[in-house]
């Protein structure tokens, strides 16, 4: 039977079968396809090696989850998931890749809003976990707004919510002071003790931190803020590029945005604006709060910072406004 028929078929099925997953699988291998539609048997799978289709067909069949490969010939996966999201945002995006390609993570932070990055081969048992999770928040949670907030509302989230920047180099701050100070109330910390100082006394609608300080990895520090406080994104900057330090923090710490240094002014008053709006949309809308659950892992060695009391403090950072953030992650 042809892919086409195959596909015809499942179509079919579709009145009779709502409470199914339906699931989008972008390869242009034939054998990873036979292999995700025999992994998904159960529910309705819809295969192509051809994003364009796979665009038009996340649409019309109301897809609830894209799983797709980043290295394809026509379009790569980043780019697909990045045009699915526009035109059909509720479903949840997966990406699949066999290579530590940095500049598809990046993008797949700052275009694609990926939910996760999973590397092949994939484990059967966690690929499928992460499908059915990732659909249930399809179907369950809602979008944020997706036409941009008024200038009203913009100047009034400048106002009320700050940005704090974890960053010990005396260049980078002077950069951010530079481009944000005007813009926006702009925080800085050198330690962790200090981030938290500003986190309990200020309301704080965007982190934005450097993966690796001379004073410690803050990896940690991100994905914990993002386990207990979901509704402050999170904007990395670094130098020292890892393509698994980056993989890891999308799935563990759903950062929002990821910027390579020397600091670019637009680029980055782009992604802080983005980043406020996401944090005041979530305001009005915390039941969306599930489509940035990160993965629930073993825990990780602490660092050296990370005391039992530092991470009470982290746990317990006032929750101002939205109230949801404690109950989010229990």
């Amino acid at each position: 039977m042809s892919e086409e028929q195959n596909n015809k078929e499942q179509s079919s099925k579709e009145q009779s079968s709502s409470g199914r997953i339906r699931i989008l699988c972008i390869d242009d291998e034939a054998r990873i396809l036979r292999a995700l539609r025999a992994l998904f048997r159960e529910h309705d799978v819809y295969v192509t090696s051809e994003p364009k289709l796979a665009i038009r067909w996340a649409k019309e069949k109301d897809i609830d989850v894209v799983v797709c490969d980043q290295r394809m010939p026509q379009m790569l996966g980043v780019e697909v998931l990045r045009e699915i999201k526009t035109v059909h945002p509720r479903a949840m995006r997966i990406l699949l890749t066999g290579y530590s390609d940095l500049s598809a993570v990046l993008a797949s932070v700052n275009e694609s809003e990926v939910f996760r990055f999973i590397n092949k081969p994939w484990d059967n048992e966690e690929l499928r976990k992460t499908v059915v999770q990732a659909a249930a928040i399809a179907r369950d949670v809602p979008l944020l707004a997706m036409a941009p907030i008024s200038e009203k509302e913009k100047d009034q989230a400048r106002q009320s919510a700050g940005v704090l920047v974890i960053e010990d180099d005396p260049d980078t701050q002077n950069r951010l002071r530079e481009i944000l100070g005007g813009h926006y109330q702009v925080r800085f910390a050198a330690t962790a003790e200090r981030a938290l100082q500003v986190l309990e006394q200020h309301e704080t609608g965007v982190v934005i931190s450097e993966a690796e300080t001379g004073a410690g990895d803050w990896t940690q520090l991100i994905k914990l803020l993002k386990k207990y406080h979901p509704q402050i994104p999170t904007v990395v900057i670094t130098e020292r590029a890892n393509a698994q330090v980056a993989i890891d923090l999308i799935n563990e710490g759903q950062v929002y945005r990821m910027l390579l240094k020397p600091v670019r002014m637009g680029t980055c008053r782009l992604s802080v604006e983005s980043a406020i709006t996401h944090y005041w949309q979530l305001k009005s809308n915390p039941q969306a709060l599930r489509r940035f659950a990160v993965v629930d892992t073993k825990p990780a060695p602490s660092p050296s910072w990370l005391s039992a009391s530092l991470l009470n403090r982290i746990k317990m950072i006032p929750q101002r406004l939205l109230g949801v953030g404690r109950a989010f992650t229990q």
